[in-house]
């Protein structure tokens, strides 16, 4: 099967209250702010851009939705890109077996009062649960979604994210990217198969996601990301920011742990050896 989806979106972080983290990440750590914190009646909540995808840190009102045993702090899940239309990827996806809800749009209406669709969700039922939230988003290019420009797409957003980015030399830790999604669960013959169907991979515990993402599968309890391991330039600069920021939760010499909230965080040196 072609692959349905182009990128990881963004991904969704579950938080008790989400102004720490959000100030952790982009004061303490200089990443661009993809949509500034905002309060409303339904939740708190703010985006970062790390290079190649968003996290979205969502502090809701209520977590009634969440099982007991995946409380916030809670890596949620992400959402994909779609790689052509939304409805061509979902055909992709029910060829393959997986079932999805049906689409869900969320509308606004715009400076004309005219009710426009700013994103459209669909949840890929077969590899989620309540405790782990994999889906579809596709984005309108109307959208007058606030803080973002009606004309600007997701792609070139995302671009304009990662050249700030690139600007800061990745940030005092020097982050190039999202380099692993570490999923745990409860049945591994399954998750593989499914996957390894979406991705176009072949049968692997790490699965090839995206060109610069891999998706590690583990066995567990239950389904839920267990973790994110983030590239940067170079381990000795961001052992060293984190040290003296008693930030670094641990070492092992070519993996690093940031001390974040009850989150595990992971950085490792990109694509160019450990320096």
């Amino acid at each position: 099967m072609l692959r349905a989806y182009r990128s990881v979106d963004h991904v969704v972080v579950r938080l008790l209250a989400a102004e720490p983290l959000y100030a952790l990440f982009t004061e303490t750590f200089g990443l661009p702010v993809a949509w500034p914190l905002q309060r409303t009646d339904f939740a708190t909540y703010g985006w970062v851009h790390v290079g190649n995808t968003d996290l979205e840190l969502w502090a809701s009102h209520s977590n009634s939705d969440l099982p007991a045993h995946a409380l916030p702090p809670l890596i949620h899940g992400f959402a994909l890109e779609p790689a052509l239309s939304l409805a061509e990827s979902l055909a992709r996806v029910e060829e393959a077996g997986i079932a999805c809800k049906p689409p869900r749009a969320f509308q606004t209406q715009n400076a004309q009062g005219e009710t426009i669709v700013n994103f459209t969700n669909s949840v890929l039922l077969d590899v989620s649960a309540s405790s782990c939230c994999i889906f579809f988003c596709e984005w309108s290019p109307r959208s007058t979604i606030y803080p973002w420009p009606e004309a600007a797409t997701p792609v070139q957003r995302r671009a304009q994210h990662r050249q700030d980015l690139e600007n800061r030399n990745g940030g005092p830790l020097g982050i190039t990217g999202l380099r692993d999604i570490r999923m745990a669960t409860p049945d591994m013959y399954l998750h593989q198969r499914l996957w390894c169907a979406l991705s176009g991979s072949q049968p692997s515990q790490s699965i090839a996601f995206v060109q610069d993402i891999s998706l590690d599968l583990v066995p567990r309890e239950h389904l839920r990301v267990e973790s994110l391991t983030l590239g940067v330039r170079s381990l000795r600069v961001a052992r060293a920011f984190l040290a003296g920021h008693q930030l670094l939760q641990t070492d092992t010499g070519d993996l690093l742990t940031v001390a974040c909230k009850d989150l595990s965080i992971h950085l490792r040196a990109a694509s160019f050896p450990q320096v």
